[in-house]
């Protein structure tokens, strides 16, 4: 099994993602890291009624007094949303102010957070080079020991993945992998549908002091539906608005 029982308590969801692909956008990045707070019981996702007669009901991003994250990436992102909360939860309201907090496409989520945490860990490493031989381009790549655990990661999540449709017949199986894999296994797709049964299942194969914090909160479908229909909804206010032909920048600087 990859062993990442300790890592767990060190590296975020968000800063696996980025190692398995030190390109993808920051958003996605910052989905996954509040994804990751919400399976925590950190951050949670509630309806609020209209006073409205006939207007649906608006969605509120709420964070939990008293809890917070201690892996940095996870920390800063929930200061940044503990200071975004207080001019008002409602989440397409927050997701605004973080785009204002991290930069076009939440750029700065990954660039001055993610990839400076896991060049500190000696997992990535910077290569500079000339863009059509003039202009200096930064890319990130694995070190070798971020090579060799991006290879253990993706052999075991491809294993949980082929695990997780028979999840009930091959519970033995696929708890000590969920467990091994840590906060990764939030990267699998679909996990979502069935965090409330690996929720269950946790329980009833592994001793109350194996149960990892991660499957401590209430995410499920619903919650994952919701991010992803509010940063869509982000997504098309500020391609309606323009933003001057900035992004994310990918990979490079």
């Amino acid at each position: 099994m990859l062993n990442t029982k300790e890592l767990e308590d060190h590296l975020s969801a968000p800063e696996f993602l980025v190692l398995l692909n030190p390109d993808i956008e920051a958003r996605e990045a910052l989905k996954i890291g509040l994804k990751e707070l919400i399976a925590r019981g950190i951050l949670r996702i509630e309806q609020k009624p209209s006073k409205i007669r006939f207007q649906p009901a608006q969605v509120q991003l709420l964070l939990e007094p008293g809890s917070h994250p201690l892996n940095p990436v996870l920390h800063r992102l929930w200061g940044d949303l503990h200071s975004a909360c207080r001019h008002g939860s409602l989440i397409n309201q927050v997701l605004q102010r973080l785009q204002k907090e991290y930069g076009p496409g939440y750029g700065l989520f990954k660039h001055k957070v993610i990839l400076p945490s896991l060049l500190q860990r000696g997992l990535l490493q910077k290569q500079t080079h000339k863009a059509l031989g003039l202009f200096p381009r930064t890319r990130y790549q694995p070190t070798p020991d971020g090579a060799d655990m991006k290879t253990r990661l993706e052999h075991h999540m491809d294993e949980a993945r082929r695990l997780l449709p028979s999840l009930a017949a091959d519970s033995a199986q696929v708890v000590p992998l969920l467990l091994s894999l840590g906060s990764a296994a939030l990267l699998l797709p679909g996990i979502a549908s069935q965090f409330q049964q690996i929720n269950d299942l946790m329980k009833k194969y592994s001793d109350d002091d194996d149960i990892p914090l991660l499957y401590s909160g209430g995410y499920s479908s619903k919650e994952a539906d919701t991010l992803e229909q509010a940063f869509q909804q982000i997504d098309v206010s500020l391609a309606d608005a323009g933003d001057g032909g900035l992004g994310d920048g990918g990979g490079g600087e």
